[in-house]
């Protein structure tokens, strides 16, 4: 990779969609020494197909058929071609901040595929935003209705978020190079935790610039301003929604409640989000 890319620090956080992974990428990205932009979708959508393909073709070469890419090309050859892409798309990002030191980028399907951003982009860490999965069943299910997005029963939401928090926290294997950080704590302790995400990320940054970005990324000034990730657009009206903790109290009824326990309950409890029989 070009030396200007290769240098820095990638940052990639993680975790089930409707999890403030938005309101964090943009707090983070708020570091003069950080570079970001809309969700890009590069790992999930563009890499992994192309890493399907070739080991499928590289399973058929190995029964004597000769097709693909792998007749063309050693494996080293192939993940340079997937390097090199990604080398062009965050040149372009870090355009945005010649002088940025981290490059920052988000999206909640990235959680599935932790090896393969390893594998490619060595010098990457992992941020895990977890919040409380009925909450996020909640924010599902108004995005399905609000903006055509995300699923429309709150047992489909359950089953998004345990599988995407399930695939986050395998990226715990990667020790120093994994955080986890709860919802929860941005909203009642937003300076305590996110000076723990600069210092998890080396940026180092003073109290008043702390306090300055936590001031201007309030809950309820991003949603008046519609922040985005990219200064130059704005997030559909419907994007953010009530911001709080434990809405899902009156929004889920009895039975939602009860369809929830029954794809995520183990995990809900894991987590410390509830003790079993909480939906009785």
């Amino acid at each position: 990779m070009m030396k200007t890319v290769n240098d820095k620090q990638f940052v990639f956080i993680i975790g089930a969609p409707r999890s403030g992974t938005t309101w964090l990428q943009i707090m983070l990205g708020a570091h003069p020494m950080v570079c970001t932009t809309v969700e890009l979708r590069l790992f999930n959508k563009y890499t992994a197909p192309w890493i399907q393909s070739w080991n499928e073709e590289k399973k058929i070469m190995e029964h004597g058929l000769r097709v693909g890419l792998p007749f063309l090309w050693t494996e080293d050859e192939f993940y340079d071609f997937l390097r090199y892409f990604l080398n062009r798309v965050y040149e372009n990002v870090l355009r945005t901040n010649p002088k940025a030191t981290h490059i920052l980028d988000k999206h909640p399907g990235y959680s599935g595929y932790t090896e393969d951003i390893i594998k490619l982009l060595p010098n990457s860490y992992f941020i895990h935003l977890i919040r409380d999965g009925r909450d996020v069943a909640v924010s599902l299910k108004a995005a399905s209705k609000n903006m055509g997005f995300a699923t429309n029963t709150i047992e489909k939401a359950a089953s998004r978020w345990k599988e995407r928090v399930n695939e986050a926290l395998q990226a715990r294997k990667f020790k120093q190079r994994y955080m986890e950080i709860r919802y929860e704590d941005l909203l009642t302790a937003g300076t305590t935790t996110m000076k723990s995400v600069f210092d998890f990320c080396g940026l180092s940054i003073g109290s008043s610039e702390l306090e300055t970005i936590i001031a201007q990324h309030s809950f309820e000034k991003m949603k008046t301003e519609r922040k985005a990730q990219s200064q130059n657009i704005r997030l559909p009206e419907n994007f953010y929604r009530k911001g709080g903790s434990g809405n899902w109290k009156e929004a889920l009824t009895t039975d939602e409640k009860q369809l929830f326990a029954a794809q995520a309950d183990h995990l809900l409890c894991e987590l410390g989000y509830a003790e079993k029989g909480w939906c009785s």
